[in-house]
């Protein structure tokens, strides 16, 4: 037997069915759901630029700014996304069908878009990094300055953008330099031949590390030694000391590695490695390691 529905204008959709949610999705809907969404986004965008302009005129209040802006962000898109439902269906029964009807959706299609956002949630929670710390996430290391619903960005030392999707985080290891702090600890490594004299080693690394204006002095700094082979055997030298800001670490190393180089080679240590030795050349305009 077949039955056949036909649409009247006196028709009434049982309650929280399908055809109802569309009885309900009429232009003005649509407009307030627009509206809804503009002004959540507007919202975001001038919390943000507040955040980021109080943590800039407050440095040492700079992590607790910045930890803000997610924090509101996931908490307006998600208010927003409650207000469009109870536009669209505000009754229980609606409301409970839309919702079916949207699990269902994403469970067939969004699945990625969902272990994003939980992802999202999760590293709000855990708080595993946050805004402004220098984190490595698999092959990428770096300064985080966004952390969205879809995905975790940071800029490289390099000033490149790298967007890592945040399902992804939960699976990989995190690397937190400095954990919602300023400073954080810098380390340089430097290569000399295997024959010098390795206290010498040890004096000149603790002295470009004391001598650098990056360094934060109320903190320790740590020179070791470490042999190696790689078709000769060579001498690492770690210099491990602490930057104010860890925004200028790569400003750190260079300097370190500027300071200690140009002793290096006013010993004439690195010539067994082919170059030459300036106290027996003039005019070279090598700095001193002061």
């Amino acid at each position: 037997m077949m039955v056949t529905l036909i649409w009247s204008p006196g028709f009434q959709a049982p309650s929280g069915t399908p055809v109802e949610i569309l009885t309900r999705i009429s232009p003005m809907s649509l407009f307030y759901a627009l509206l809804v969404i503009v002004a959540a986004y507007l919202v975001i965008r001038a919390s943000t630029m507040v955040l980021h302009a109080l943590a800039q005129k407050a440095p040492r209040a700079r992590f607790f700014f910045l930890m803000l802006a997610p924090v509101i962000r996931f908490g307006l898109w998600l208010s927003s996304g409650m207000i469009i439902l109870a536009i669209f269906a505000p009754s229980r029964e609606t409301l409970l069908a839309v919702l079916a009807s949207v699990g269902i959706a994403l469970g067939l299609g969004a699945q990625d878009l969902i272990k994003n956002i939980i992802g999202g949630l999760v590293i709000l929670v855990d708080r595993p990094y946050q805004v402004g710390d220098r984190v490595r996430i698999g092959e990428a290391y770096g300064e985080i300055d966004h952390i969205g619903l879809r995905s975790t960005k940071l800029t490289t030392p390099d000033d490149t953008r790298v967007t890592i999707p945040n399902s992804e985080v939960l699976s990989k290891m995190v690397w937190n330099a400095n954990s919602g702090v300023p400073t954080c600890q810098v380390v340089t490594e430097l290569y000399l031949p295997i024959d010098i004299d390795p206290i010498q080693a040890m004096e000149i690394g603790y002295e470009a590390a004391y001598s650098s204006p990056y360094t934060l002095l109320t903190k320790p700094v740590v020179v070791r030694l470490q042999d190696a082979f790689a078709h000769h055997p060579y001498l690492i030298l770690r210099v491990k000391a602490y930057v104010y800001d860890h925004r200028h670490e790569p400003a750190l190393q260079t300097d370190i590695t500027r300071r200690a180089k140009a002793e290096f080679l006013r010993r004439g240590w690195l010539t067994s490695w082919g170059l030459p030795n300036p106290r027996h050349e003039k005019g070279t305009g090598i700095p001193s390691a002061t």
